[in-house]
């Protein structure tokens, strides 16, 4: 191999890693693979841990055609906020993070964040997915807290319809793509320079007499890339100073990280609002599916181990809430009747998963704690 093709291969490969995300239990990545129709995508099981897994974006340009959303780690009602979400969508598993822990506002008396983690009376109360999610919650925390008794479910019920507004996500969307454009053209130029034309331009020159031009070239690119991409984090997550520092001097310092640039501009910035809202706005992901799953999810949810009832009250108010959001504005409760069609023999069937049965009475053998109904 010659010296060329080594520094190309190295090229390749410090690109490659940065097509790699880490994917969380409690998220769902919706991905347009050639720039055509979105899908929900689950990463493979045995690329990772109990915490997530790894997943291989598209390599091939143009970047930023991902998008996450991610379930809460807590849930919330009017009368406290529990270390626990019923919700196991799209992993059918539970966090081990979520301790189940219940704490009522009239016992909150200091509310921050710590990295990714929720801190509450200076302790850390949950796992957060992202940041931003760590900073909402604390701030909602904060406000309810703050307000009267009287004042805390009109509050809380705002901000939930806020995750449920998708002609907020819709503005949010296309405010997204203006602003993230120039960084992907930018990265689409780099792209081509870096693996298109200096591999034929080595094939006839040699590498000695391009080596510096194409570093010249590849670093004042990349600082262009970089730029457009401060400035676009900086209009999308004005408050995320810190992300958009650590990735600046990474594009910098390793010129071929920033094609990939407009993947940190997309990941989360839909991140705010439900997956059933993403499943809606991106044509093509599996909606009407994924749906149907997601709103059976909230009306049967998985057996869960916290026994404290004040507890269990707020996993249920806040499901519930969810549930009455999605009724109303994205399935019809007809959608959720009976399988259409019954089987030979059939005497029930998972109001969950929808799999029939020549038993009853009993708990379906696939979603512990949902009853088998007759038909």
């Amino acid at each position: 191999m010659t010296d060329g093709q080594t520094l190309l291969l190295i090229l390749i490969l410090v690109y490659l890693s940065d097509c790699l995300i880490w994917v969380k239990r409690e998220s769902v990545a919706f991905v347009s693979i050639w720039g055509g129709r979105w899908r929900l995508t689950v990463p493979a099981s045995w690329l990772g841990n109990a915490n997530g897994a790894v997943m291989l974006l598209n390599p091939v340009p143009p970047a930023g055609r991902i998008f996450l959303s991610h379930l809460l780690p807590v849930s919330i009602s009017p009368s406290g906020i529990c270390a626990y979400n019923l919700q196991t969508l799209p992993s059918e598993a539970r966090s081990h993070t979520q301790t189940g822990q219940f704490l009522s506002f009239n016992e909150i008396k200091t509310t921050a964040t710590e990295g990714v983690y929720l801190i509450v009376n200076d302790e850390k109360f949950a796992k957060c997915a992202t940041l931003g999610q760590a900073k909402m919650l604390a701030q909602v925390v904060r406000e309810i807290v703050k307000a009267s008794t009287t004042k805390r479910e009109r509050i809380l019920r705002n901000w939930m319809q806020k995750q449920f507004a998708i002609d907020d996500a819709a503005a949010r969307l296309k405010e997204g793509k203006a602003a993230i454009e120039p960084v992907q053209e930018l990265s689409l130029i780099l792209f081509l320079f870096l693996f298109v034309f200096t591999p034929a331009l080595m094939t006839t020159f040699g590498l000695m007499p391009l080596i510096i031009p194409v570093a010249v070239v590849m670093i004042i690119l990349a600082v262009l890339t970089a730029i457009m991409f401060y400035r676009a984090h900086k209009q999308l997550f004005p408050t995320e100073g810190s992300e958009r520092f650590e990735n600046l001097v990474k594009m910098i310092l390793c010129p071929p990280v920033s094609i990939r640039a407009a993947d940190v501009l997309t990941r989360n910035l839909l991140a705010d609002y439900s997956p059933i809202v993403l499943a809606n706005l991106l044509a093509g992901s599996g909606e009407q599916q994924f749906v149907r799953a997601f709103v059976l999810d909230l009306r049967h949810p998985l057996k869960h181990d916290v026994s404290d009832e004040s507890a269990e009250k707020t996993m249920r108010w806040a499901v519930d809430e969810q549930l009455n959001l999605c009724l109303e504005r994205f399935l019809k409760p007809e959608d959720l009747l009976a399988p259409s069609g019954r089987e030979k023999n059939s005497l029930s069937y998972c109001p969950r998963c929808r799999c029939q049965y020549v038993v009853s009475e009993t708990d379906c053998p696939d979603c512990p704690g949902v009853a088998l109904v007759n038909f």
